[in-house]
């Protein structure tokens, strides 16, 4: 790959790279409140990103 085909991908993840770090905040954030807030929040986080990650029904690319 060249390096210009690299920073067509990297803008091309910037918006799910951006939403990955503010869940991760807001995973830290609760951690810091309290440890079972803070685990819920993170299998929220997981469900949030598996949602997004999943083929989505009758789009075809």
């Amino acid at each position: 790959m060249k390096f210009n085909d690299i920073l067509k991908l990297v803008w091309a993840l910037t918006p799910f790279i951006l939403v990955c770090l503010g869940l991760l905040s807001i995973v830290i954030a609760a951690f810091l409140v309290a440890t079972c807030l803070g685990w819920l929040i993170l299998g929220l986080s997981l469900i949030i990103i598996g949602y997004i990650l999943a083929p989505k029904q009758g789009k075809t690319e």
